[in-house]
């Protein structure tokens, strides 16, 4: 497979594993297909599939790639968004950027948060530091998520997040369970999945954006059945 298609594929494949819209992941690829001289380019995208085929050199080639899913990385797509240009050879391009962020500028984000929820929903300091507590748990807890399914690795940090909201009370502090989990529960609901997949089926990109939602509410359901194990275990007493 030529080197230039290849590079386009994998951009094109970060951007769906990265939360980013289908559809722009598709002209991601085409224009960067074009750009290195591909003709008749043929690109299409579902979340966990990419196929593209292009003529180069009078050749018709086509690959075809399995795409995984990760978290949403809103710096990773700016990255993608900002090489793409630099390799189709914008004036405006400002080259490639790294937006690796410093761990405790990533645990302030966690903590700042759910901590919010928390407190925006009727819950006190203690109610929003526990909720930032559960909310590093479940982003940093070392488990192989990888090796896990999207509904399984959300089924799994859901039920932790609810757990651990309940610690604290069945240990003697005054907090609210209730308040705890629905700040927790904020980074794991699946709202730009949602937003990107209305978004594709109203560009005409039906099957993706139905594949999207669809995997939208899987995860919704993994997030409610997980803090509903918690509530289980411990019973509903501690909730006020």
């Amino acid at each position: 497979m030529d080197e230039r298609i290849e590079k386009a594929i994998e951009l094109g494949l970060e951007t769906v594993e990265n939360g980013g819209e289908i559809s722009r992941a598709e002209d991601t690829v085409e224009m960067l297909c074009r750009s290195q001289g591909a003709e008749k380019v043929q690109v299409f995208i579902i979340p966990s599939l990419i196929s593209v085929t292009a003529t180069i050199d009078g050749t018709e080639v086509t690959s075809t790639r399995r795409i995984y899913k990760t978290d949403l990385n809103l710096g990773r797509l700016e990255e993608i968004n900002n090489t793409s240009r630099r390799l189709c050879g914008e004036k405006n391009a400002r080259g490639k950027i790294s937006y690796n962020y410093h761990i405790l500028i990533q645990i302030f984000g966690v903590m700042l948060a759910t901590g919010s929820f928390a407190v925006y929903f009727g819950g006190n300091f203690l109610d929003a530091i526990f909720s930032g507590i559960a909310g590093l748990a479940i982003t940093y807890i070392p488990y192989g998520r990888s090796s896990f399914n999207i509904f399984s690795r959300t089924l799994i940090e859901s039920t932790i997040a609810g757990i651990i909201s309940f610690i604290p009370s069945i240990i003697g502090i005054n907090s609210h369970p209730d308040k705890i989990m629905i700040g927790t529960i904020m980074i794991l609901i699946p709202g730009m999945s949602i937003g990107t997949a209305m978004k594709d089926m109203m560009s005409g990109n039906l099957i993706a954006g139905i594949l999207q939602l669809t995997e939208a509410i899987v995860v919704a359901f993994a997030i409610a059945l997980g803090f509903a194990v918690a509530i289980i275990i411990f019973g509903s007493e501690y909730i006020a």
